[in-house]
């Protein structure tokens, strides 16, 4: 068993704690006073409309926002500035075009300086978890828009982070490829501890994929609801939008 693979089924997720959180671009704040609590290890989908401030917050959870005003906590932690504790999958893959899906995969690897078997054997491992067994040699160039977006759930994966955060990963897919990729990634946080922090502006979205969903709007958090054990899904897709 690798070091990588052991560090993975170890692994704790990370919470997260805003208080009193403002947040904004020079003078114009996005979102105001927030208090939000994020549980170690669930899945929080953050919806909301455009403008409603839910990817200023995803950035500000990694490290690449300063607060206007307030405190962010990950774990017992101020956050400040990024950290391999925390990986970021965008709805732009980012994929480096001259690297084939193994290397890209393994990148987080390499730049943390693990030994070339053992990242070699990660990428190996995370390829076959999200279903591209056949494309590992394959560059970006020769792959559909829901491949790639499996390599990069797969890079932003393979370092074993204590917490993912997804800004609207699936948001460009064609209907049929993001309900696949909804399924490759609930399959893949049934193997995972790691805190999931997911924004979008999909109401069934949010509801198949969340423990919990905080909805935004008018610079704030409107509500938090949960999902789990909740029979009714209809009731709380009809309250979430007289929410938004």
């Amino acid at each position: 068993m690798t070091t990588l693979v052991r560090a993975e089924q170890e692994q704790t997720g990370l919470g997260f704690t805003l208080e009193r959180v403002s947040l904004g671009y020079g003078r114009d704040l996005v979102v105001q006073e927030i208090d939000l609590r994020v549980v170690p290890g669930e899945v929080l989908v953050v919806v909301g409309a455009s403008g409603s401030g839910k990817s200023t917050l995803l950035r500000a959870l990694a490290g690449l926002l300063t607060p206007v005003s307030g405190r962010i906590l990950a774990g017992d932690a101020d956050v400040a500035g990024t950290s391999g504790e925390r990986a970021m999958v965008f709805q732009d893959d980012g994929l480096l075009p001259w690297r084939s899906v193994r290397r890209n995969i393994e990148l987080p690897l390499r730049i943390r300086k693990v030994g070339r078997r053992e990242r070699a054997a990660a990428a190996h491992a995370w390829i076959e978890r999200v279903g591209l067994n056949e494309a590992e040699d394959k560059l970006p160039r020769e792959l559909s828009g829901g491949m790639r977006q499996r390599v990069q759930l797969a890079r932003a994966l393979v370092a074993s982070p204590r917490a993912v955060l997804m800004d609207e990963p699936f948001g460009a897919l064609d209907a049929q490829t993001r309900a696949q990729m909804q399924r490759v990634l609930l399959d893949v946080l049934r193997d995972t501890r790691a805190t999931v922090v997911f924004v979008t502006h999909d109401v069934d979205e949010a509801l198949l994929l969340a423990d919990r969903v905080a909805v935004l709007g008018g610079h704030g958090v409107r509500t938090v609801l949960d999902v789990r054990g909740t029979a009714d899904r209809a009731s709380l897709r009809d309250r979430i939008l007289k929410e938004l």
